[in-house]
């Protein structure tokens, strides 16, 4: 049998959907491909449950020396190699499903599609629908998607894997030992009432540093403000690291999500608001302080690792002071002593094949 698992968004909702995959392969014994999109695809690196990844750009991600013309012959490319897959289920994974993902669904023509949502489609055999009442992990209502398929198993773990000659060759570039504790401040969010301001997070390395023997490692996302396809924080990150001269500190700039998941699998705590990089850390294992915003940590907090959440009541990350965030990175390094974070590193699988 034969599935494949559509996850066309962004990068932490296709990392929440790594249970489903592995509950797919290894409790169904499926051949589970994936279709992901040129800006998530990497988070599949070295998933071993993954036997094919079809690989998309959507026309906003689009390089700068690539024509839209070349994108859809590409797309047109990736639509004929599902198509002849003939596969015997397509799972939509997405927390409702969109009338863009149906050109995929009716191209690829499978015996079985399972969607969430509540809105019925002549293309989709399987609609699960979930109670409006209902507020649960993301991780819970993609595994509802099992259901049609007699599985009501609990989810486990996300599943995740840094490429090692990565790790090594950052460990050695930026002369990062495995001693002392390392704490990672990934100070980048896409939405406005997840950031926090550039001077807390100075204050807070500050603090980290006067009560611990570490080191810092500083992420971003690459790249100017004013970019409107993929705004960046080089200008923070100058900042922060102008202010933190006197501190431990290594600013790493990640051009590509392998960059940044070998860098994230360096650190011991991550810090970080709600995002992509969030989800990034807990697949790999790590203790997170998690700042959040307007989104809803019940549905979107760490997926079983040891975490501290801080959410201000008015829902602005920018709200939180400085000792609260101290306060939870205290806390967090206290409960994790005895019981230390999964390290990843080592434990990459061959590559899934890339289409």
């Amino acid at each position: 049998m034969k599935a494949i698992v559509i996850c066309r968004d962004n990068i932490g909702d296709l990392i929440l959907a790594t249970p489903l995959i592995t509950t797919l392969a290894e409790e169904l014994h499926y051949q589970v491909d994936v279709l992901a999109n040129s800006y998530n695809a990497a988070a599949l690196e070295g998933n071993y449950n993954v036997s094919k990844v079809y690989i998309y750009s959507k026309l906003h991600h689009r390089l700068a020396n690539e024509s839209v013309m070349t994108l859809i012959i590409q797309r047109l490319k990736v639509i004929w190699s599902v198509r002849k897959e003939r596969y015997d289920v397509i799972i939509i994974g997405k927390g409702q499903w969109d009338k863009r993902i149906l050109q995929w669904i009716r191209l690829a023509k499978a015996k079985k599609v399972i969607a969430l949502g509540d809105k019925k489609n002549p293309h989709i055999t399987d609609l699960v629908t979930v109670p409006k009442d209902v507020t649960e992990h993301l991780v819970k209502r993609f595994h509802r998607l099992l259901s049609p398929l007699c599985i009501n198993s609990l989810p486990g773990k996300l599943c995740l894997y840094a490429n090692p000659i990565k790790v090594r060759e950052m460990r050695t570039l930026y002369e990062i030992d495995r001693n002392p504790t390392i704490f990672a401040l990934q100070i980048s969010s896409r939405k406005i009432l997840q950031r926090w301001q550039a001077a807390h997070f100075v204050s807070l390395a500050h603090r980290i540093a006067a009560a611990y023997s570490c080191k810092l490692i500083l992420l971003w996302s690459p790249g100017v403000a004013n970019n409107p396809r993929h705004p960046g924080d080089d200008a923070n990150a100058l900042l922060i690291t102008s202010l933190c001269q006197d501190l431990p500190m290594v600013p790493i700039q990640t051009s590509t999500l392998e960059d940044l998941m070998a860098a994230v699998s360096l650190c011991d705590y991550f810090i970080t608001s709600d995002g992509g990089a969030m989800h990034i850390a807990a697949g790999l294992g790590k203790p997170i302080v998690a700042l959040f915003g307007n989104s809803d940590p019940e549905v979107w907090a760490p997926w079983k690792v040891t975490h501290e959440i801080l959410q201000a009541e008015n829902h602005d990350v920018g709200s939180l002071d400085v000792d609260t965030v101290f306060a939870a990175v205290q806390r967090l390094k206290q409960r994790t002593e005895a019981q230390p974070a999964l390290d990843c590193i080592d434990t990459h699988r061959p590559t899934a094949r890339i289409i």
